[in-house]
């Protein structure tokens, strides 16, 4: 076993991704956070902060031919998250025998608020990802996080929306 290469201390990451779950509207995301790593395993995501792009599918042209409208539903426009990290695998692999990669495997839960069409509301979030290393302060990431935002009465109406968001990000670190 030896130790791991990159060890950093502090992370900046802008990252693109995706909001694919609704049938009606898609949303592309742009991101930014920062992350304070405490050990080689664990790590803070102290702030991530998403907005969203949406665009109609082709279900709404669909629906107009019959003369139908759908039901407005609110959609994501932009939310906040802070997580913990946990990062189990670290790995070291040869690419075509010329060169060693580095990378990492982690997951990731927390909590944040997220801010919809017509309302905003609490939410938790989990997901995991992996990260590859570029060098000693470059990273690329890619990573899946669902999302599960409640009502704000969550004792008199339990109403949830859940997103799914899929990302890829570049890291600085230090």
């Amino acid at each position: 076993i030896q130790n791991r290469k990159h060890d950093p201390t502090h992370e900046f990451t802008a990252g693109v991704g995706m909001l694919p779950l609704d049938a009606f509207k898609k949303s592309v995301t742009v991101s930014g956070a920062y992350t304070l790593h405490f050990s080689p395993h664990f790590a803070w995501e102290v702030a991530q902060f998403y907005y969203s792009f949406h665009y109609n599918t082709s279900l709404n042209a669909e629906l107009e031919a019959f003369d139908l409208q759908p039901t407005p539903f609110e959609v994501l426009d932009f939310f906040l998250m802070s997580n913990f990290l946990y990062k189990p695998l670290y790995y070291k692999g040869s690419w075509n025998n010329r060169s060693l990669v580095y990378g990492e495997f982690y997951l990731a839960g927390g909590a944040g608020y997220g801010w919809f069409t017509r309302s905003s509301k609490p939410g938790i979030d989990l997901g995991g990802g992996f990260r590859l290393y570029a060098g000693k302060y470059l990273s690329f990431k890619f990573d899946v996080r669902y999302n599960l935002f409640f009502n704000e009465k969550i004792f008199e109406n339990f109403e949830t929306e859940e997103e799914l968001h899929l990302g890829l990000g570049t890291s600085l670190s230090f």
